[in-house]
């Protein structure tokens, strides 16, 4: 039997080339993602481990976006320690706050390459799997372990594949789709597996598209997601890169999977899907939810904050306003993305319509700050989770949508289908 992806992508990273789903390897990594964690919970670590030098301060990129900027003393205090830590070790890659959310800096810095291994310390680290990479989330000793020495051990997933055809409708969105697929899974349907995703759809995708449909993988319990590279990732790739070379993956024709899924998006085709409270995996059609009034609505996070997805939201509001008691709040992914929105015009039209516009920042989506849920407030949002509390107080509510529902939502006040306002 043939190699998936994260087999193949596993077995370069080993001493002995060999990574079959199911066995432990001891394995290099390629590069490491570290932001708030790194001052509040692994140099604490690394100080009881008594490491001196890190492995490689080249392969590392230490980013200040969850609590940026610091709105109280705590994160003020993480940010400082994060700062002596990039002088201290020589880190060359360093993202203050005024870069923006680490996922985003990381593509647009062309920092996450085809066939790399890279490792974070945020669970959504599997964005990456849209440029080819096998990229997934540590907890703060194995990020610690791996900053010391530059391998961990990993236990090879097994592998889900999905076939993927047609075309997403006008206002459907990729965010709809693998809301989707999370909700066919749920919440826990391909825990410690990689997600392969394949066909004529992901080849056709923008690069924001695919880390949308990557960063949600991991809402089923995934441990990593995974492309092969298209014509969009490639020319991303040739412009944004420092490295002018890489190794692309595919899988073996023969490559065992657990299960193939084929959703062929003509003959059934997606409309705007909603995850209800409290769950991304409680998907709903966009129907089934519509009218229910809204408090805020929110555009942002390393799921949804990208260009692409501003500019659908300025299509929906341009020339029209937010709908009165109704906060819209836009959080671009990085400075790199809310520059091109301002030159497109897109923040001038969301501004003009009534929007918020903050710093980017992972902010709302932790419940950190700017655009925190008093007690009873709904909102609908374009982030990743809606857990409990997850935006503010324990007795909010938060629905999950793509950006074109969520300024549809705004506009009207209530939950709305995009394509009714277009």
């Amino acid at each position: 039997m043939g190699a998936t992806l994260a087999e193949k992508i596993l077995a370069t990273h080993t001493t002995d080339g060999k990574a079959t789903a199911g066995e432990i390897v001891e394995a290099n990594v390629d590069f490491v993602m570290v932001h708030e964690v790194l001052g509040s919970r692994i140099m604490p670590i690394l100080d009881e481990m008594g490491v001196d030098k890190v492995w490689d301060p080249k392969r590392i990129l230490v980013v200040n976006d969850h609590w940026a900027p610091a709105p109280n003393i705590q994160s003020a205090e993480i940010h400082q320690r994060n700062r002596d830590f990039v002088r201290k070790h020589g880190i060359t890659h360093f993202c203050d706050v005024n870069c923006g959310i680490c996922h985003q800096v990381m593509a647009d810095w062309g920092l996450a390459r085809p066939g790399e291994l890279i490792v974070g310390c945020d669970s959504h680290t599997c964005s990456y799997g849209a440029f080819n990479a096998f990229s997934t989330g540590l907890a703060a000793t194995d990020t610690a372990i791996i900053l010391a020495t530059g391998s961990n051990w990993f236990r090879v997933p097994e592998s889900r594949r999905f076939e993927i055809s047609g075309e997403l409708p006008d206002f459907v969105m990729s965010k709809d789709l693998i809301l989707r697929i999370v909700t066919d899974l749920g919440s826990d349907g391909a825990t410690y597996e990689s997600l392969e995703f394949h066909g004529p759809t992901i080849d056709s995708m923008t690069v924001p598209s695919r880390m949308t449909m990557c960063n949600m993988s991991v809402e089923a319990g995934a441990k990593t997601a995974i492309m092969t590279l298209n014509e969009s990732a490639t020319s991303w790739l040739n412009a944004k890169s420092a490295m002018s070379t890489w190794t692309p993956m595919e899988p073996d024709r023969d490559a065992g999977y657990v299960e193939t899924h084929r959703y062929d998006l003509d003959s059934d085709p997606l409309g705007p899907i909603v995850s209800a409270p409290n769950s991304p995996a409680n998907g709903k059609a966009v129907e089934e939810v519509e009218g229910i009034e809204i408090d805020q609505a929110f555009i942002g996070s390393c799921t949804n904050g990208r260009l692409e997805d501003i500019e659908i939201a300025a299509r929906i509001l341009k020339g029209k306003n937010v709908a009165q008691g109704v906060r819209l709040i836009l959080t671009p992914a990085s400075m790199e993305t809310y520059l091109s929105a301002v030159r497109a015009g897109f923040i001038e039209t969301l501004i003009t319509s009534g929007a918020v516009v903050t710093n980017p920042t992972c902010g709302a989506c932790v419940g950190g700050h700017l655009g925190i849920l008093g007690p009873d407030e709904v909102a609908i949002s374009s982030t990743n989770r809606n857990f409990r509390g997850r935006m503010g107080h324990p007795e909010s509510l938060v629905y999950l949508a793509s950006p074109a529902t969520v300024a549809a939502s705004a506009l009207k006040g209530v939950i709305t289908d995009p394509r009714s306002v277009a």
